[in-house]
């Protein structure tokens, strides 16, 4: 029976109850025919392949998202259609940048990740690459560790902390990462200045802004690639749909020490 609304009855919870993480604590949820074929126009339009078991597991995403945003905020979006469109086609847009930028070895380190986006979209299509999920909030990492469990991704780990404390809490991802994406974090400036912590020379930062950011940040973030040593090589607009504004893709390579 398909179910498409969050707003039904939820287990008993507590918040600090390993146990309220855990995705099989909630009811499975089901994409709308309506919600799913837009998603695969939507991805048919940038060339990305959706394999039939794809739907499955972006449903238990999904559904884990929705649970354990009952009793911790991780999203105001939570309809199937703004969930596949905000969440996951979004996140995908840079699919096809990082797959060309990295390979294996590479270590693909998604920012500020709350949710889980837009790493958890591009571990399910780039399952063989090397994942880390940060953020600094515990619980939301308690979140994305059992969620890494839902995806075909052998090789990724969620961990807590800030980007710029890197060298006191994982000295092992200090200058080690290739890429390092940030979504809906944030000012991109104060991103940068942790990416710069994580990036290997030669490494590059994506961003992923909103309709504003042309006119609100880019000048700012300008100023700040120049102080931490980065060069910003593009800056990509992408609308979602064909009615939608533009949202922008920002690039920039880590080139120097700051």
């Amino acid at each position: 029976m398909k179910n498409t609304s969050p707003n039904q009855s939820s287990p008993n919870i507590v918040e600090h109850d390993p146990k309220a993480f855990l995705p099989e604590r909630y009811p499975r949820l089901h994409f709308s025919e309506e919600a799913w074929q837009w998603f695969l126009h939507a991805t048919q339009d940038i060339e990305i392949a959706v394999e039939d078991e794809k739907k499955d597991t972006l449903e238990q995403l999904y559904s884990h998202l929705v649970g354990v945003n009952q009793w911790l905020n991780l999203t105001r979006l939570t309809t199937d259609i703004d969930y596949l469109k905000f969440h996951v086609f979004d996140s995908l847009t840079v699919l096809s940048l990082i797959e060309e930028m990295t390979t294996e070895e590479d270590i693909i380190l998604d920012l500020g990740s709350g949710g889980g986006y837009p790493g958890l979209p591009l571990m399910l299509w780039l399952p063989d690459r090397h994942f880390v999920l940060v953020d600094s909030r515990r619980k939301k990492v308690d979140f994305l560790q059992e969620t890494l469990k839902l995806t075909p991704c052998t090789h990724a780990q969620a961990y807590a902390f800030r980007g710029r404390e890197v060298a006191a809490t994982h000295p092992e991802l200090q200058h080690q990462c290739s890429i390092v994406t940030a979504r809906a974090v944030g000012r991109g400036a104060d991103s940068l200045a942790d990416a710069s912590e994580l990036l290997a020379l030669g490494g590059v930062f994506i961003l992923l802004k909103g309709p504003n950011y042309l006119s609100e940040e880019s000048a700012e973030f300008e100023k700040a690639c120049k102080k931490f040593g980065f060069d910003l090589i593009e800056q990509l607009p992408i609308a979602l749909d064909n009615d939608d504004p533009n949202r922008y893709i920002i690039l920039a390579v880590r080139k120097k020490e700051k």
